[in-house]
Order: structure tokens, then C-alpha cells, then sequence
């Protein structure tokens, strides 16, 4: 912090009083900020959304270690939203989140140079 409010600065001295008065709350929101990313990037890296069937977003929270032979794990290197493929089938991907997603919608996101990696 810059150096202490001269006795004359009304507005500066009452600034110190407040960032005293309120040190403890702003560090107790840093570290409660700090965690919510933690816990946020953990969940980005181990959750496994089943996209199978279009517009439903079914959280798996445990690894998937049998996929059936149409469906693979998936990644996609940036953001897509509204994605259709073939009639009423719209699809919202988030980059660096893990998919289940039909071998179908892997190849085309693969044709088209988002995907990320097979899992």
C-alpha cells in the first residue's frame, strides 16, 4: 500500500480506516474465490458429459470405463454453441470439458479440427 494519509487528507485516512476495518472480509472472499476456481477447474478436468442424445446435458461423475462401441470420449479445443448436425440435434460443447458423444459427432468435430483428442 502507498504510504500513510497525511493528518490534513480527510478522504485518505478514512480510506486506511476502511480497507483496516475490512481487511479480514476481503481476505476471507479471496481465499472463498480461490477455492470456487480450484474446485472449478477440478470439475472441468474429471466431469464427463453425456451428449449422446442431443439437447441433454447429464453430468457423469465418475470416470466412464466402458463405452459402448458407437460412443467415445471427447474434448474440444474451443467453444461451440449451437452446433446442429442432421435434424434437431443441436449440441453445446465448453473447451477442455470431457464428452460421451457418438463415434457420428466425434468424426465430424474431427473433420473440422476441434477436437481435442479421443479419450
Amino acid at each position: 500500500m502507498a504510504s500513510k494519509a497525511k493528518p490534513t487528507d480527510v478522504t485518505g485516512r478514512k480510506r486506511e480506516a476502511l480497507v483496516a476495518e475490512n481487511l479480514e472480509a476481503m481476505q476471507e472472499s479471496a481465499n472463498s474465490m480461490s477455492m470456487a476456481t480450484a474446485e472449478a477447474k477440478i470439475k472441468l478436468e474429471t466431469e464427463v458429459i453425456d451428449a449422446t442424445v442431443p439437447e441433454r446435458q447429464v453430468v457423469i461423475i465418475d470416470p466412464v470405463l466402458n463405452v459402448d462401441e458407437g460412443e467415445v470420449e471427447i474434448r474440444v479445443i474451443e467453444d461451440i454453441e449451437n452446433m446442429t448436425l442432421g435434424s434437431g440435434n443441436n449440441y453445446n460443447f465448453k473447451a477442455g470439458q470431457r464428452y460421451k458423444v457418438t463415434k457420428h459427432v466425434a468424426q465430424h468435430l474431427k473433420e473440422k479440427g476441434y477436437l481435442a483428442g479421443v479419450i
